[in-house]
């Protein structure tokens, strides 16, 4: 299974840079992209006024990286739910992520992951209604992997990347 972890980077109190990385099942990497800096204009900002970081940054940003992948994964992870809307921009299945809580509604399109190790805390991954057919499937692959590897720490490298990327360019 290839995994796609879609992480931005937040500076100055916005997003500056937006990054992807493609894994393995055992989270090696095999493909990683990064956006440049985003200018936005004054007219933009005027326009778009709230929604500007939901709809022109992030969905821009996640649509360019996932389209310019050379090696296509088989689900994109992202840490914004919002971000389930762009799957019927894009050919592959995006799935939110992120710890389980008990005291938070459960949603139709989602399941729990488990650590059968118990290293790791109990996920929750929610798809799109277009990719309800594949959840138990994805929720299955992504148990194996979480057997061994903590299917949260690559977004950490994302962002860490994004940072390193934002100071050596500037």
């Amino acid at each position: 299974m290839k995994i796609g972890y879609l992480d931005f980077l937040y500076l100055d109190g916005g997003i500056q840079k937006a990054g992807i990385l493609v894994a393995d099942k055992n989270t090696k990497p095999i493909e990683f992209r990064a956006t440049t800096s985003l200018e936005i204009d004054e007219l933009q900002r005027i326009l778009y006024g709230d929604v500007l970081e939901e709809t022109l940054i992030k969905e821009n940003f996640a649509l360019d990286l996932i389209k310019a992948l050379k090696i296509k994964p088989d689900l994109v992870l992202v840490k914004d739910k919002e971000l389930l809307e762009i799957r019927s921009k894009v050919n592959v299945p995006i799935g939110y992520i992120s710890k389980f809580d008990p005291f938070k509604a459960t949603y139709r399109y989602s399941k729990q992951i488990s650590s059968k190790t118990g290293r790791f805390d109990t996920l929750v991954l929610m798809v799109n209604r277009e990719d309800e057919k594949y959840l138990d499937e994805f929720v299955r692959k992504l148990q194996n992997v979480y057997k061994n590897f903590n299917l949260l720490e690559p977004f950490n490298r994302v962002y860490k990347a994004l940072e390193y990327l934002s100071q050596e360019r500037g």
